[in-house]
């Protein structure tokens, strides 16, 4: 059980990432869905602010978008009315010709989440433009290891932002 204050939960994003300089719990997971968020999230019940970026791995493991939207759902439903709430973009990834429908379900979530993260009064943050490549169709090249995966050129740019948009509102 995490007692930080802030806490960043997700997947492999999240979690190969050191965000000690938020001062916060990271709980990310390698390999994490939406499904395990939903089993864990009580782990950070405790936390006053959350930062969530997930469901890039149910996009990658072909779970349809209506349960990914479900999922999602749940899980903004969980959150205590107490509790700060950030709900990230998913990020793009790599162009290429296997990548295309991957990308396009990406925008897909990303206009779902920003919609419904408003209903509920929590804050988006859209990290995606940020990341695109100059054809804005994916993630550009310099900031990833594999396609997916950022470069630590890219987590400056993530820290950046989000230091942008969490320190604005105090």
């Amino acid at each position: 059980m995490s007692n930080a204050k802030l806490v960043f939960l997700g997947d492999s994003l999240t979690m190969r990432h050191n965000w000690s300089t938020f001062k916060a719990a990271n709980m990310g997971i390698d390999g994490d869905t939406t499904a395990g968020v939903l089993s864990r999230m009580h782990l950070s019940s405790k936390a006053q602010t959350i930062v969530l970026m997930i469901s890039v791995n149910d996009i990658l493991n072909q779970v349809p978008l209506v349960k990914i939207q479900a999922n999602y759902t749940k899980i903004l439903d969980k959150f205590s009315k107490t509790q700060t709430i950030y709900i990230l973009s998913l990020l793009p990834v790599i162009d290429d010709k296997l990548t295309k429908k991957i990308n396009t379900e990406i925008k897909t979530i990303n206009k779902w989440l920003k919609t419904e993260v408003k209903k509920r009064g929590y804050t988006y943050v859209d990290l995606y433009p940020y990341f695109l490549d100059t054809n804005k169709k994916g993630l550009a090249k310099p900031y990833t290891t594999d396609g997916i995966h950022l470069t630590s050129k890219a987590y400056k740019v993530w820290e950046g932002r989000l230091k942008e948009v969490l320190y604005s509102k105090q």
